[in-house]
């Protein structure tokens, strides 16, 4: 029979199991702080309009303000805020995780739609924007990377905590055929001013975890073998030597 499984070794397989496409992303930063402050970096940028919506909105053609009252989110499309704050730190990561995942995909999508860079320069339209449009996905792999990391620092015990992603990253809207170029504009638009919404949620869930002691820390399982240690050997308190003949009180 074999050796039974360590509860590192345990904690592994579980992540993998909950972030199978992130399980070969490199190796993970241990500090929690640190680790933290980047994922607050990372979401303070991308719920910054102008690193994804303003310059989609340009691109294709919709900085009008009649136009610009139609780009709003589909209500239920990403999880909200008070849903994020409701869940334990597991369940957020693993939503975030999913939710993640499918912008992945839509941009994914978006990104097919968009102009090249020479039909910009003879429209004359500024080609950074596209550029940043561009960046959009990678930005959120690095963030499910981290996302993944910080997994790896929560508490075992939480693996079986519910989620939301099924009332969130499941609505998302399915784009619209390929024939309605504007409305597929629009359904564009909408998921972008979605998808920064969702982020400053998220960033809000963050900013309270800087705020709380970290359950990572009192949890690690690096943590727990120390005090494993700690509990085996014996300890030299209370075993003061006595005068010979003098009994302990």
């Amino acid at each position: 029979m074999g050796a039974p499984l360590t509860r590192r070794t345990l904690l592994s397989l579980v992540l993998t199991l909950l972030f199978p496409s992130m399980a070969a992303l490199g190796s993970c930063s241990k500090e929690y702080n640190a680790l933290l402050e980047q994922l607050q970096k990372q979401t303070d940028l991308m719920q910054d309009t102008s690193s994804l919506l303003d310059p989609y909105i340009r691109i294709q053609g919709l900085d009008v303000p009649k136009l610009r009252e139609h780009c709003r989110e589909h209500p239920g499309a990403f999880p909200s805020e008070e849903d994020l704050q409701g869940l334990g730190r597991r369940g957020f990561l693993q939503t975030l995780n999913a939710t993640l995942g499918h912008v992945m995909q839509r941009l994914a999508a978006l990104e097919q739609q968009l102009p090249k860079a020479q039909d910009l320069k003879r429209s004359r339209l500024n080609t950074e924007d596209l550029e940043k449009l561009q960046m959009a996905r990678p930005n959120v792999l690095g963030l499910r990377n981290n996302v993944y990391c910080m997994a790896q620092l929560q508490d075992i015990s939480d693996t079986n905590e519910s989620t939301i992603v099924g009332r969130g990253t499941s609505q998302l809207p399915v784009p619209v055929p390929a024939s309605d170029s504007f409305q597929r504009k629009l359904e564009g638009c909408r998921f972008l001013h979605g998808y920064h919404r969702f982020m400053h949620s998220v960033g809000r869930v963050f900013s309270k975890w800087r705020k709380s002691p970290s359950r990572s820390r009192r949890h690690s399982p690096r943590r727990a073998l120390r005090k494993e240690v700690r509990r085996t050997r014996p300890s030299r308190r209370g075993k003061r030597l006595m005068p010979k003949g003098q009994l302990p009180r």
